[in-house]
């Protein structure tokens, strides 16, 4: 019997979809994903926590590959790495590649909480002057818990100054760019070394303090040198999970919305976790003999205007794609006197 033209569009139909079910799924994009931090260190903890875990619920459309920390790429190179697509994610503190991005400078300084800063048009602006300069979009600020998570940390016992607050002058003293404004005010010597190097520098005399958040302490063992932790703390995180201009607006809008979506889970959970991770920190450090040296109320208050106005006053003289006065307004609200 010849085949009738219903039977061979049957059969049609049947080979193209036995063909259909036989091709694989399109593949899900993969995208490199690096921390300026170390693995172990406290902040990386929290964005793998939510971000990279937020992001496998689904991976139909992307996949995160965790390339690792600074051992795969500099710190303050991962920002350079990132604008030219080499890396798609990256979580830094903002300040490591505030040359590049000098707005970045002043993410430490805010005192407006991330969902706020959101509301009132400053991610926005941010996210403006991070295309500008740095081809990114921001996708999280985060591990706010606080405006007072930084301090400075000394090895010998403080001394007052009734100019400054805190008299370091002369001393060495670990930096970056969120300190080195602050430390020259108070007549120290910023010296710029990555997190791996401090143990050493400590051991060697090469520096007599640092700045640093709370938290990633003891696991350093820096303990073992610095004796005083002073207060009262001062600035926020300036963490940001960032990725790559170009390769967000490469991928389809389900995956833009789950990154996205990822990346504000991030900003909205990781704070809590890192004030966990942070205050077993505290309880190790404090339990090696590291000792919280607080200021008298007079001399705090000359201390954390010494810090805040070397800061704006660092700002006043640098070049932003965005007029200050809007950033700050966006930033910082002044403290009632």
């Amino acid at each position: 019997m010849k085949p009738t033209f219903g039977s061979l569009a049957a059969a049609g139909v049947a080979a193209l979809t036995a063909a259909a079910i036989a091709l694989p799924a399109q593949a899900a994009t993969e995208l490199k994903v690096t921390t300026a931090l170390g693995t172990k260190h406290d902040q990386s903890q929290a964005f793998l926590e939510t971000f990279v875990k937020k992001m496998k619920e689904d991976e139909s459309e992307v996949t995160l590959k965790y390339l690792g920390g600074p051992e795969v790429t500099p710190p303050r190179k991962q920002g350079a790495a990132l604008k030219r697509g080499l890396i798609d994610i990256i979580m830094s503190p903002s300040t490591y590649y505030s040359a590049a991005q000098p707005e970045a400078k002043l993410t430490g300084i805010s005192n407006i909480p991330p969902q706020e800063w959101r509301k009132n048009g400053g991610y926005d602006l941010f996210s403006k002057a991070w295309a500008d300069r740095s081809n990114a979009i921001i996708l999280g600020w985060g591990n706010f818990y606080t405006t007072e998570q930084f301090s400075i940390w000394l090895i010998d016992k403080p001394k007052l100054s009734k100019e400054t607050g805190l008299d370091i002058r002369g001393l060495k003293m670990r930096s970056t760019a969120l300190y080195t404004a602050f430390f020259k005010a108070m007549g120290a010597i910023p010296k710029t070394i990555d997190p791996a190097e401090v143990y050493t520098a400590l051991e060697r005399g090469a520096v007599q303090g640092l700045a640093w958040p709370e938290g990633g302490v003891a696991f350093r063992g820096w303990q073992r040198f610095i004796k005083y932790r002073i207060f009262p703390g001062f600035f926020r995180s300036t963490t940001m999970a960032t990725m790559n201009k170009d390769k967000f607006e490469s991928l389809s809008k389900k995956a833009q919305a789950q990154i996205l979506a990822a990346g504000l889970h991030y900003e909205n959970a990781s704070g809590q976790i890192l004030k966990a991770k942070a205050k077993i920190d505290n309880e190790k450090i404090r339990k090696a003999g590291v000792q919280d040296y607080h200021l008298p109320p007079e001399y705090a208050k000359i201390y954390i205007k010494t810090i805040l106005g070397a800061k704006w006053a660092e700002a006043e003289g640098q070049k932003f794609t965005i007029p200050l006065s809007e950033m700050r307004a966006k930033l910082y609200k002044a403290p009632e006197s």
